[in-house]
């Protein structure tokens, strides 16, 4: 039988996050320099207090990065337009979701180092959430996909040759790709890496002209 964790437990671990969310605002969401030390004399514990519950410092992080996916969620989730509407411009409602994503996860060069690590199969310390969230924001995109495809008179056409997971894989490595290059600073701007997203997009999922 699992044992629930302790009030006292669950406390701690609520300082530690709290913390360390504290002092990444302070640094603008710049974690490179958010160390184990400054989090445990800002939270009031002991170091090894937050190994001890979070494994190592990608263990912690991975949380921080959850709470930003949370929040792209419960945004995605709130979203009640419907799907008519959102396929009057459908390239461009399949490019504001991919930018919002992109813009999470290159708020830093360890967030995106930390997202990285964790999509697909995540490490043992990573918050067990993180792929579901990733999972129920790709579901966006797939049933996105499959209205565009089945729909009357939407325009561009989407492609019908390719199933909508199928597609929604490919958009998931264009906007890896598209992270890493603002992130090493390949590309410096974000309008110009949507661009690149839009031509991408374009040719990977619209239908040949007839």
């Amino acid at each position: 039988m699992t044992r629930k964790p302790q009030k006292r437990t669950l406390v701690t671990r609520s300082k530690i996050l709290a913390s360390a969310a504290s002092l990444a605002a302070e640094h603008e969401r710049e974690l490179e320099g958010l160390t184990a030390e400054a989090i445990s004399e800002h939270a009031g514990v002991a170091k090894g207090t937050i190994f001890a519950h979070f494994g190592d410092m990608d263990g912690l992080l991975s949380y921080l990065l959850l709470d930003r996916l949370r929040e792209l969620r419960a945004r995605a989730d709130a979203d009640d337009t419907p799907l008519e509407a959102l396929s009057v411009d459908p390239v461009k409602t399949l490019l504001d979701r991919m930018m919002a994503l992109i813009e999470v996860i290159t708020e830093s060069q360890t967030m995106l180092r930390v997202f990285m690590d964790n999509i697909g199969v995540t490490k043992g310390h990573c918050a067990p959430e993180f792929v579901e969230n990733l999972d129920a924001l790709d579901g966006k995109l797939q049933a996105f996909l499959a209205y565009w495809q089945t729909a009357a008179g939407v325009t561009p056409a989407l492609r019908k040759d390719r199933d909508p997971a199928e597609m929604v894989d490919g958009l998931i490595a264009f906007m890896i790709h598209g992270a890493i290059l603002y992130r090493s600073h390949q590309i410096d701007d974000l309008s110009e890496i949507r661009q690149r997203l839009t031509r991408h997009v374009e040719a990977f999922l619209l239908a040949p002209a007839s």
